[in-house]
């Protein structure tokens, strides 16, 4: 009877898998003299080991140094990450997934501004992507590249005002265009900087929660919403943003306790 029920919800919600609310854990997180908390579902698919209470250091240069990465425009530490999959009510096939919802906190130190000043920072995270896909091995210089080269070959190269209209056509379509201006969202008496990431020809998109820490230190929590099949992302974009939503809602930042905990590895 109790699987019964769960087949007809999932055909009536169009989907199965995604977070569940039901399946919570809660994790701590030492940020110096702070304490964050945040309740997420357990994981439906096989993820990297998400520690439930561990101490951060995010002040200091030498912790960040060691552990940090570096992907496009972003260098972090990764310090949480859980994962969950959509599908069908009935999986005929491996790959007819819907897609998959992720979130990600990590924390990113940035010594050219002042994080505190969130209109400073609002600008510093939608320029950072400019200046990346702009820069030496973005997507629009490859793009812009290939059009020049294209323009070079033909029996009348475009003029200077032709290219460039060519160039931004092109980079609208296929590359990565301007952000939206990042805003401020609010929670539990947190001000979190919020901006997405996407592209027009695309339907995946990540969303970037930021909060500040320090002068130069700061949490951003991504939201991952990779479609896999576009045709049905439509069946559970709603619920992803919705656990979206519901997980931010759940972060609280208090004074940390004076019990001692490990240091993240």
């Amino acid at each position: 009877m109790i699987n019964l029920f769960k087949l007809i919800k999932a055909y009536w919600r169009g989907f199965v898998g995604g977070p569940d609310f039901n399946r919570e854990i809660c994790h701590r997180f030492m940020l110096e003299d702070k304490q964050l908390t945040i309740k997420v579902p357990d994981s439906n698919v096989v993820a990297e080991y998400s520690p439930n209470k561990v101490k951060v250091p995010h002040t200091s240069s030498q912790w960040f140094t060691k552990r940090a990465k570096t992907y496009r425009q972003h260098c972090y530490v990764q310090i949480m990450t859980e994962n969950w999959m959509y599908m069908p009510p009935i999986a005929l096939f491996p790959s007819s997934e819907y897609g998959m919802f992720s979130c990600q906190l990590r924390i990113k130190q940035v010594n050219t501004i002042n994080v505190l000043d969130k209109t400073v920072l609002s600008r510093y995270v939608t320029q950072a992507y400019d200046d990346f896909h702009n820069g030496p091995d973005g997507t629009n210089t490859e793009l812009r590249r290939r059009i020049v080269e294209q323009s070079s070959k033909m029996a009348r190269p475009y003029k200077p005002e032709q290219l460039e209209k060519e160039v931004a056509e092109y980079i609208e379509l296929q590359g990565n265009p301007p952000l939206a201006p990042a805003i401020i969202k609010n929670f539990n008496q947190l001000a979190w900087v919020f901006y997405r990431e996407i592209k027009n020809n695309h339907k995946s998109h990540n969303d970037f929660y930021c909060l500040p820490l320090s002068e130069h230190s700061l949490l951003e929590i991504e939201f991952s919403h990779r479609v896999d099949l576009s045709n049905k992302h439509k069946k559970w974009a709603k619920h992803a943003l919705a656990s979206q939503e519901r997980i931010i809602a759940s972060i609280y930042l208090d004074e940390a306790p004076l019990t001692q905990d490990p240091l993240i590895g």
